[in-house]
């Protein structure tokens, strides 16, 4: 049963790490992402205007900032252009095995993967947080990642990860996002 939610998850993990990695070779080499979640998501992404997104089954509400892009399967998927950061909510009562995925398939695609806070515990508006965060290298380009539970009415594993500039030029709104999470 590990084993099994560890790879199901990991395979999460990996589609959006592949994702990432396009997006890396084309800044790479100068293309334009343009249209690049589109043309590899196996569901067609929409674009939202500020929007109020709820997690049914978690108890977790959150607002999806205009110009980022979701989907909707087992998990909600967030995007910043076109795939340079995402972030992905799992749903899942075994929220430590989820975690443990996460990090065995981040330390498969990253170079010089580590840690840059250790796991801590807190609150966030009101629910139970749990996180850590980290940094790592994707052919030569800086990537950001974190890890985050948040204890609604089920827990949620949020993992955000990107590439550092893109994740720095839309820190504005990633705050006001981070903020806008609640319990419903």
């Amino acid at each position: 049963m590990i084993h099994r939610l560890t790879r199901k998850k990991g395979s999460v993990i990996a589609f959006h790490l592949l994702l990432l990695c396009s997006v890396v070779a084309q800044n790479s080499f100068g293309a334009s992402n343009t249209g690049l979640s589109t043309g590899t998501s196996l569901i067609a992404p929409r674009v939202q205007d500020s929007n109020i997104y709820t997690i049914k089954d978690a108890g977790l509400q959150f607002e999806i900032p205009k110009g980022w892009k979701s989907e909707v399967d087992k998990n909600v998927v967030l995007s910043i252009e076109d795939g340079a950061a995402t972030i992905t909510f799992v749903v899942e009562d075994e929220y430590k095995l989820v975690i443990a995925g996460m990090k065995e398939k981040l330390k498969e695609e990253l170079a010089d993967m580590k840690s840059t806070s250790a796991s801590k515990e807190d609150t966030h508006n009101g629910m139970t947080h749990i996180g850590e965060s980290g940094s790592g290298m994707i052919k030569g380009v800086p990537i950001t990642w974190s890890i985050d539970v948040i204890k609604a009415s089920k827990p949620v594993t949020v993992l955000t990860f990107g590439i550092q500039s893109i994740l720095e030029s839309h820190s504005e709104e990633y705050l006001k996002f981070v903020a806008s999470i609640k319990k419903v």
